[in-house]
């Protein structure tokens, strides 16, 4: 096993790690990245095809307040695109299909304005949250005691309203709203600006797709201090002393002074720990599962949808399609059509082998957009919950009763370990930016100790 000496070491070469390490890399700092998988990048994965087409398997979109990843953007100088938002989206219910612009669905007026009043509750209680310490809401217990789905059945009263706020919910979090404690879904919702901004394109975090992706930005990022990151190495144990950290992987045993650990919080507990981690943080990271999401990518020779007058996106109630987007540019020749497929449908449909995935998207596809819709170029697809160093997508989650009695350990550094990662985000947890703000904040935190 090869010994390494190091002044500070990064766990996971994600957006978290590669933020830590852009920090500690200008400030002139030692230090080195190891990383589980063969590549950087974390929950983002571009993958050229052989149609042409660029795609995000892992994380895609960037939205307008998401400031730190439009800081990297401009200095890779990195070009991007509007999500395509022209045309009626179309609604599937109960085997009718209706058109609609803007963000909600058009359905009768009644569940129209129950959906409407839902959400601007959710925007009003999630605005009363604490992005820093959301326990200590005069209502934190009551709001952690209960799911989402429990606010739901209280709240909303038209199944129509209800199934629609379900697929906001599913697109959101890649989980079920039963999963979800309500004080986690306010505190999210804040710390994306609102629920409106979650689901949203314009003016939302659907907004801006990256030309290169959402990995090829990552690399332009980390480009100057490729040879400190360490790949296929998996961090097995990590033993804390006076003078700082002994980490090993399969291959490694490094030796610093700093760890800043950024690996998704359900991974964590897959370590050794020596001393073991304070029993509140490891039984925070019992606490965390991860969502289910699986992406389905359809390219076409054409966006045919487009000369139908479609802007391609859909919300269905039909397994297992609920929401399509067009990702393709504006000018683009090719179709590009992402289809998500969230939460228990996720759980359930990657059992299924991949022609029968295949068979199911595109007769779902083909009821909506009819027979041309059959016809893709190329069907690929992607689950996180099959992901070793990931285990699902997009984040890790919080039930009831978690924030309240563990949430206040997320940040907390266990002697010279300290944590990153997008799960300890105040602002935009869950999406890149919160990953870039984390990793930054776990260097800062380092450098003020060792400097």
């Amino acid at each position: 096993m090869k010994e390494i000496n190091t002044d500070i070491l990064i766990v996971g070469a994600g957006y978290a790690g590669i933020a830590a390490a852009k920090k500690l890399h200008t400030a002139q700092q030692d230090f080195m990245v190891i990383e589980s998988r063969d590549r950087i990048g974390g929950r983002t994965l571009t993958e050229d095809l052989e149609s042409g087409v660029t795609v995000d398997m892992g994380a895609k979109w960037v939205g307008p307040t998401q400031h730190l990843v439009w800081e990297w953007i401009k200095e890779t100088q990195t070009e991007t695109y509007d999500t395509y938002d022209q045309g009626k989206n179309l609604l599937k219910f109960k085997h009718k299909i209706s058109s609609y612009t803007g963000t909600i669905p058009k359905i009768d007026p009644i569940s129209l304005i129950d959906l409407g009043i839902a959400i601007s509750k959710m925007n009003k209680l999630s605005a009363q949250i604490s992005l820093t310490e959301p326990w200590n809401h005069p209502k934190a217990k009551e709001f952690d005691a209960m799911t989402l789905a429990t606010w739901m059945e209280k709240h909303i009263w038209t199944a129509k309203a209800k199934h629609l706020f379900e697929i906001g919910i599913q697109t959101v979090f890649a989980a079920e709203a039963s999963e979800i404690s309500l004080l986690f879904a306010l505190f999210y919702f804040k710390s994306g600006d609102n629920m409106d901004t979650l689901i949203s394109i314009k003016n939302g975090a659907q907004q801006s797709i990256l030309k290169g992706g959402t990995q090829g930005l990552i690399k332009k990022i980390a480009a100057s201090f490729l040879d400190k990151i360490h790949l296929e190495s998996p961090l097995v144990r990590l033993s804390q002393q006076a003078s700082g950290i002994i980490a090993e992987t399969n291959k490694l045993k490094i030796h610093a002074r700093k760890c800043i650990l950024t690996i998704p919080p359900v991974l964590i507990n897959t370590i050794v720990f020596e001393p073991p981690l304070p029993q509140q943080k490891a039984q925070l990271y019992q606490r965390m599962p991860m969502g289910a999401a699986m992406k389905v990518y359809l390219i076409y020779p054409t966006p045919f949808w487009r000369e139908m007058g479609f802007s391609g996106q859909i919300v269905s109630d039909e397994y297992p399609l609920k929401v399509t987007f067009d990702v393709g540019h504006a000018d683009s020749d090719q179709g590009v059509l992402l289809v998500f497929v969230e939460g228990n449908d996720a759980r359930n449909f990657i059992d299924l082998e991949e022609g029968a995935r295949k068979k199911m998207i595109l007769e779902c596809v083909e009821k909506i957009f009819g027979h041309q819709a059959s016809m893709p170029m190329q069907y690929i697809d992607k689950c996180w919950t099959e992901e070793v160093y990931s285990r699902g997508c997009y984040t890790g989650l919080m039930g009831p009763n978690t924030l309240t009695q563990f949430g206040h350990q997320i940040r907390v550094p266990f002697k010279h370990i300290h944590f990153a990662g997008t799960e300890t985000a105040e602002k935009w947890c869950g999406y890149l930016d919160g990953a870039i703000s984390s990793g930054y904040r776990a260097a800062s935190e380092v450098l003020k100790e060792t400097l």
